[in-house]
């Protein structure tokens, strides 16, 4: 199953209960846009994603409308990372756990914020 289209990609670094939001679309030809732009390929059901704004490399993999795996700036900032097909129902983000957001060290590309 192919990745391509619009996703929510909910990402956490450095072990903190803070995660941060961004909307991803998948191209077919191996792109990825959103708040920031990249590459993808997959392969078996694992995702290898990297940023080209950003050094962090996420992998993991994707069954049907979800995933999720690991990140790392292998500079020593390691995260981990869920996603999720848009239109996807049975996914709540509580109001208290998104005002955590602001809590964030690093962006989703990886660069220190």
């Amino acid at each position: 199953m192919s990745v391509s289209g619009d996703w929510t990609l909910l990402y956490s670094w450095n072990g903190s209960p803070a995660y941060g939001s961004s909307a991803i679309s998948f191209n077919a030809n191996g792109t990825f846009g959103g708040q920031f732009s990249g590459q993808w390929v997959q392969q078996d059901g694992t995702l290898l994603l990297h940023y080209d704004t950003g050094p962090a490399i996420y992998g993991g993999t994707v069954d049907g409308d979800a995933g999720s795996g690991a990140s790392s700036t292998f500079e020593g900032v390691n995260g981990f990372w869920v996603l999720v097909k848009e239109g996807v129902t049975g996914l709540a983000i509580r109001e208290a756990d998104s005002a955590r957001v602001l809590q964030h060290s690093h962006d989703v590309a990886g660069n220190k914020l």
